[in-house]
């Protein structure tokens, strides 16, 4: 592993930036003016830059300006997504609106795109990461309609702030959803106790969440599939209506930038940044997987469907497989076909023990120690912080957060935030700091939080992202985690998740919850690895809708998303869904 130290001569150690997670609404608001404001002197000054070509300085300026602002805008956006006061919540809410709008502002620019266009000649004389540099802020003026003549660069502008604001209130309204599914013990049968037992009541009935750690078991074991169907359909409602108009406002906004850039649609807009180039390329590919996939699925629908007659004492030839069933049926499928049962597997797999593993893979495999600081410098008592070291150098490469129980207000799923990204300035390096967002089990006071395979993998596939964001040696924070090429930033996640499928890490990691000397049994770990591919159709003609119901969306522009969404579904899946589905 190469450190900064190693990279540019250096001897100063990696300066780690400290964090204030305690701002009032009030310094939140006050932080986040007080950035802009610099940021717009500086790019003022940016905009007078000497016309003789000579140097990269205000190209590096510029880069500069726009680090120094996401250092001091990026933690509090950040915030919206973990804390657990509102108040807070919203006032970094106001605080992403304002800071993206300005975002907008930047890279609509015309006088400094003609700042940074006049050094274009420079490119071929430039190192490869300069060089990058210059290309990609050019580009990214461009995309962002710089070069446009003002009043289609106005207009241009103004709809990008449309969509800023029309897309945080639709991720707002997702992370404060409290809606709850009553059930009681009796309608929960097959679900495991510690699912539900510790949760809210009212009267004889448990008050569910639709958070994944509760709702996703709920459905997956629940025999009675009247309750796997209000689990089901309440999370498909999540939203509302009030999102389904937003996602058809910000489709329709998308679609008039692209045409005012010259594009037919906001698809070919953004594809053409992507390996793929034209929207007709993924189509092609997408079209052809459906084709391989379908048969496959097909059969093992037929396979679901006999587990349904026999349950249920249905003529085979009257069986329908719901968007409620197919969780269900694949984990009976999985428990009579393999023997494998995620419940009894979960036990090997308490969330201490994963940790441990998984922290003990990735230091030797990327030869790094990691160190866990007593008193981390936390936004929730949950979460705890470690110290990255380069185990050949000795030098400190950067922090991570490991986040990992839902709280009200929480981002619902899995992700990982570098919010301070490395760079170099003045010769030192700004280390890295980031965070692994989970939504795992809670522990209770009987048992510890425990993780089914799946989440397992899930972990190694965000563990990944923050070794991305760690071990990254780029000088500017623009190449950090989430500046490499749209097409690779899945890569090292998904090529570090493979490690959650091989016999020798797995016995690592198991320890069961009761006795950690008690490894996950050889015989059983072995048959869920044979199962790793069960129903892999289906599931891949899912994540081919996902795709095609995208595509649909950015090429026609004016389009009824719930109406299509439930069509394409359909047709892809050949399963019906409600009608008042929310795509989200």
């Amino acid at each position: 592993m190469q450190s900064c130290s190693a990279k540019r001569a250096m001897t100063e150690p990696g300066i780690i930036r400290e964090l204030d997670w305690n701002l009032a609404p009030s310094e939140i608001q006050s932080t986040a003016d007080a950035a802009i404001s610099e940021a717009k002197e500086s790019l003022d000054k940016i905009a007078q830059a000497s016309t003789d070509v000579d140097s990269i300085a205000p190209l590096q300026s510029f880069e500069e300006v726009l680090a120094t602002l996401s250092e001091k805008i990026s933690p509090l956006m950040f915030l919206k997504n973990v804390s657990t006061d509102k108040d807070q919540r919203d006032a970094c809410t106001e605080v992403e609106k304002q800071g993206e709008k300005f975002i907008n502002e930047i890279w609509g620019r015309k006088d400094i795109y003609e700042v940074i266009e006049r050094l274009e000649p420079l490119t071929d004389s430039l190192n490869p990461e300069e060089k990058t540099l210059l290309v990609k802020t050019l580009d990214e003026f461009r995309h962002r309609g710089a070069a446009l003549d003002n009043e289609s660069r106005m207009e241009f502008l103004e709809i990008a702030n449309n969509i800023t604001v029309l897309e945080s209130d639709f991720d707002r309204v997702l992370s404060e959803i409290t809606t709850k599914v009553l059930c009681t013990e009796e309608e929960l049968n097959g679900v495991p106790p510690d699912i539900y037992k510790s949760l809210e009541k009212e009267g004889d009935a448990y008050l569910l969440p639709l958070d994944n750690p509760v709702s996703i078991p709920v459905i997956k074991y629940a025999k009675n599939p009247d309750t796997r169907k209000r689990l089901q359909i309440a999370r498909a409602r999540r939203g509302g209506k009030e999102n389904s108009e937003r996602l058809q406002d910000t489709i329709a906004l998308r679609d008039r930038q692209a045409k005012l850039l010259g594009h037919s649609n906001f698809a070919e807009y953004q594809i053409r940044r992507r390996m793929a180039k034209t929207p007709n390329r993924v189509y092609e590919l997408m079209n052809d997987l459906k084709d391989k996939l379908t048969p496959l699925s097909e059969k093992e629908f037929e396979v679901l469907k006999e587990l349904k007659s026999k349950e249920q004492g249905i003529p085979l030839s009257e069986v329908v497989i719901e968007s409620w069933d197919l969780f269900y049926y694949h984990e009976m499928l999985m428990r009579e076909k393999y023997a494998v049962d995620q419940n009894e597997i979960k036990k090997y797999f308490p969330v201490q023990s994963v940790i441990e593993g998984v922290l003990d893979v990735y230091q030797k495999v990327l030869s790094l120690e990691f160190e866990e600081q007593k008193e981390p410098n936390v936004w929730h008592e949950d979460v705890r912080g470690f110290r990255v070291v380069d185990k050949v150098s000795g030098d400190l490469m950067g922090v991570f957060y490991l986040d990992l129980f839902p709280r009200e207000g929480k981002f619902k799923h899995y992700a990982v935030s570098s919010f301070l990204n490395r760079r170099v300035k003045d010769g030192k390096c700004l280390l890295p700091i980031c965070s692994m967002m989970a939504n795992f089990q809670k522990p209770t006071k009987s048992q510890p939080s425990l993780l089914n395979h799946s989440e397992v993998v899930t972990f190694f596939h965000e563990f990944g992202h923050l070794m991305h964001a760690i071990t990254n040696k780029a000088n500017y924070a623009r190449f950090g985690l989430g500046g490499v090429l749209r097409d690779f930033i899945e890569v090292p996640s998904q090529m570090l998740e493979n490690w959650a499928w091989k016999e020798e890490v797995l016995t690592l990691l198991s320890g069961h919850f009761e006795d950690s000397k008690k490894k996950l049994p050889s015989e059983l770990l072995k048959r869920m690895i044979k199962a790793k591919l069960l129903d892999i159709g289906s599931f891949q003609l899912r994540q081919v809708f996902f795709s095609l119901i995208d595509l649909k969306y950015h090429t026609e522009g004016d389009v009824d998303t719930t109406t299509e969404y439930i069509k394409l579904f359909k047709k892809i899946t050949r399963i019906e869904i409600p009608d008042d589905t929310t795509p989200a």
